[in-house]
């Protein structure tokens, strides 16, 4: 069966790069790759190991966070690790900037949900205040609102989760504060 999707899957790229062929397109042999610009270097500078101390409803832990720079510095990967509920919690996220839409973009999964979480932001330089709204699953496991702000110290960062309650209005799920780890 999955041998049957492979091929399947083969001969539609391969159709579709005959169709291209034939309507005379080809992907040019030196289209240039795509440059990191002034956001996605700011990310990278959040590259590195952080300590984390979480607090919020799910109770209090202390954790970490790797963040990797990859792609060219196009994107962040990070490796975040805690407790949750007195429980081992894991989670990972892709961060970048999407030139085209003009927002951060990311994509968030852990391992207390089997759903992925993509949410898209803008960063004012003046609060040094990177603000993400999007979809994930709240605390009765249906869709709901987020909106996660990140504020930029030096070398630190505060992490609040918001959360669509159950009158609508946004309440705090989550606190993290990141400091460098030395």
């Amino acid at each position: 069966m999955q041998s049957g999707r492979i091929v399947l899957g083969a001969l539609a790229l391969l159709a579709t790069g005959v169709a291209g062929f034939a309507a005379g397109k080809s992907f040019p042999q030196d289209a240039p790759m795509a440059q990191a610009g002034k956001e996605h270097k700011w990310l990278a500078t959040h590259a590195g190991e952080w300590n984390a101390k979480v607090g919020g409803m799910m109770g209090e832990s202390e954790g970490t966070n790797k963040v990797e720079s990859v792609l060219g510095g196009l994107w962040n990967v990070s490796h975040f690790e805690s407790e949750m509920m007195g429980q081992p919690f894991q989670g990972m996220e892709i961060l970048g900037y999407d030139p085209q839409k003009g927002k951060f973009v990311s994509a968030w999964v852990d391992s207390m949900a089997t759903t992925l979480a993509v949410m898209e932001g803008t960063y004012d330089a003046e609060t040094r205040k990177l603000t993400m709204k999007g979809q994930s699953v709240g605390m009765d496991g249906q869709p709901a609102e987020v909106v996660n702000v990140t504020e930029y110290k030096d070398d630190a960062m505060a992490f609040t989760m918001n959360m669509a309650g159950p009158d609508g209005g946004l309440m705090p799920v989550m606190t993290i504060e990141y400091s460098r780890k030395k």
